[in-house]
């Protein structure tokens, strides 16, 4: 068997041929021009392709196509001869022509009318312009155009040779307007455009204010809508009209005078609506959203303090950024303090909302802060925190992924934390109560503490900078202070001002135990299986025991940088 191209054996060029559907024709016939009796006379059988020079002028009017039926108008009349060459997939080609005589024929214009602007009110001199349209015999000055305004089926213009029109329509509707379009020949054709045309004029400027701006239910407001203006007629007057309440219906009729006085019965958020309508019995509108504020009523006093302890190093941070007022923003509100309660004010009003502040002596102490809004209005809210003999050095940090406070100490070398980490993130609380949280901190497994990690010194849950302590940061701590009292030291009240409180834990089934008596703190130390290191202290006992206990305890987290 031969493995020879088929092409090779392509040795005949085609027959080609051709007719036109219709045979003659004019200027607006479209004819169609046939291919389908072309042919190869071989014994191969391969396609074939058409191109067409439609006035022998020796330049291909198209590409090479497979198509046997291809449309083409003449548009000026006159003897044309038609030239069609065929080629198969061997490259032979056949040519063939034939002559066509086209006489004029004559077609309707091609109508198109714009108006401009298509959407307005009845001052608007509105510009239809139909000088877009074309014809395929005829020129643009040639054709004759009239005019119906309104659609309504009678022409209110002549023929006429101009094809752009304006008027002004006086009365708000919807309107067709129609423009007819006529040639020499006598042919014509129609267009039209809806026009919308209102009472509504965009253009006119309005605009209000109110006084007082921060008014309550008890003020009277006066509406000044004096502003308003008409930027293209500045003899326009107008009249004003109202709504108040933002439920689409207006509280007065239309008033000749701009400012008008309301006292609004509600509180809250409303929106206000101005209508005015010029001499013209042309309108716009606008809403402006208004808030009618509370009668003044005393501040939310409120504060809290770093951390509620501490030594006589300790600088207390206290934060009253949580005063509020209905009335006024919280940068109006002034504050004082009065660290002691001793009922003198050791501060003057102030806006800044935080402050430290130093206890000379040990002991427990009730601060006062009081707040001030605008009005005069005052309200007041105490704390109270305690100091102890110590000398260790103390701190302050704020996690920043919580926003959580704690108060920190430093003991030896270590800085720790001076109370139990209270993150909420998969926080258990002794007992399922909230309080205990409160007192003791949360409890937590060993893999919630360490946030899934396994590797010593991890962050966990701590906040940026601080970690769980390993095995041998404890005992640092431990051996630091001696042999001797370590327990008590620790703990609340204890001269380290570490303040270790016993919080209890939380079993692997779920049971909560020992509360008062016993605290267990993880370190960041693994052990074989599924255990831990952490180390347990109980009252009353000045043992200390490293354990290696289930992860899925729930003990306490102490924090150190």
């Amino acid at each position: 068997m031969s493995n020879c191209d088929p092409k090779d054996k392509i040795v005949y060029p085609p027959e080609a041929d051709f007719y036109s559907s219709p045979a003659q024709g004019n200027t607006t016939t479209l004819f169609k021009f046939i291919t389908s009796q072309s042919k190869n006379p071989g014994t191969v059988d391969t396609m074939l392709f058409f191109r067409w020079d439609w006035n022998n002028d020796g330049v291909w009017d198209t590409h090479f196509t497979r198509s046997r039926v291809l449309d083409h108008r003449f548009w000026i009349k006159g003897n044309y001869t038609v030239v069609m060459e065929a080629r198969n997939e061997g490259g032979l080609r056949d040519t063939i022509s034939t002559d066509i005589e086209i006489l004029q024929g004559y077609s309707p214009p091609h109508a198109k009318l714009i108006v401009s602007p298509n959407n307005s009110h009845i001052r608007t001199e509105y510009v239809l312009d139909a000088s877009e349209t074309t014809d395929d015999e005829d020129s643009l000055s040639t054709l004759l155009f009239r005019w119906d305004f309104e659609g309504d089926g009678s022409w209110n213009t002549n023929w006429e040779s101009e094809p752009v029109k304006t008027h002004v329509y006086t009365g708000p509707d919807h309107y067709k307007a129609v423009v007819a379009v006529r040639d020499p020949s006598g042919l014509s054709a129609r267009a039209d455009q809806i026009v919308i045309v209102t009472l509504h004029n965009k253009n006119l400027f309005v605009d209000f204010s109110w006084t007082p701006e921060n008014g309550t239910s008890i003020d009277v407001f006066k509406f000044d809508a004096s502003a308003s203006y008409d930027p293209d007629d500045e003899n326009n007057t107008f009249t004003y009209r109202w709504d108040f309440d933002g439920d689409d219906i207006f509280d007065t009729d239309y008033l000749s005078n701009p400012i008008t006085e309301h006292l609004f019965e509600d509180e809250g958020e409303t929106s206000v609506r101005l209508e005015v309508t010029d001499k013209y019995g042309l309108t716009n509108q606008i809403a402006q959203d208004l808030v009618v504020e509370h009668a003044n009523r005393p501040p939310a006093a409120s504060f809290f303090v770093g951390a509620n302890y501490g030594n006589l190093t300790t600088d207390f941070y206290f934060d009253a950024n949580a005063v509020k007022d209905d009335e006024d923003w919280e940068y109006q509100l002034k504050i004082r303090w009065d660290f002691d309660s001793d009922g003198t004010w050791d501060t003057d009003y102030s806006d800044k909302k935080t402050v430290y502040h130093k206890y000379g002596t040990e002991g427990q102490f009730e601060i006062t802060m009081e707040a001030i809004d605008l009005g005069g209005l005052t309200a007041s809210y105490s704390l109270i925190v305690s100091t102890t003999g110590g000398s260790n050095e103390t701190g302050l940090i704020i996690d920043s992924d919580s926003g959580d406070t704690y108060g920190t100490v430093k003991i030896g070398t270590q800085w720790w934390m001076a109370e139990n980490l209270k993150n909420t993130t998969n926080r258990a609380c002794y007992g399922n109560s909230l309080v205990n949280c409160e007192t003791y901190g949360g409890l937590y497994s060993w893999s919630n503490a360490m946030a899934g990690s396994e590797s010593e010194r991890a962050r966990g849950l701590c906040p940026e900078g601080w970690h769980i302590p390993t095995v041998a940061e404890w005992e640092k701590l431990f051996d630091y202070l001696g042999e001797e009292n370590v327990r008590a030291q620790l703990e609340e009240g204890g001269d380290t001002d570490f303040r270790m409180k016993y919080a209890g834990q939380i079993s692997g089934n779920g049971g909560s135990q020992y509360a008062g008596t016993v605290v267990n703190f993880w370190t960041s130390t693994g052990a074989s299986g599924s255990n831990a290191w952490a180390f347990s202290l109980q009252k009353d006992k000045d043992q200390i025991w490293p354990l290696i206990l289930g992860r899925s305890y729930l003990h306490s987290v102490r924090c150190i940088k």
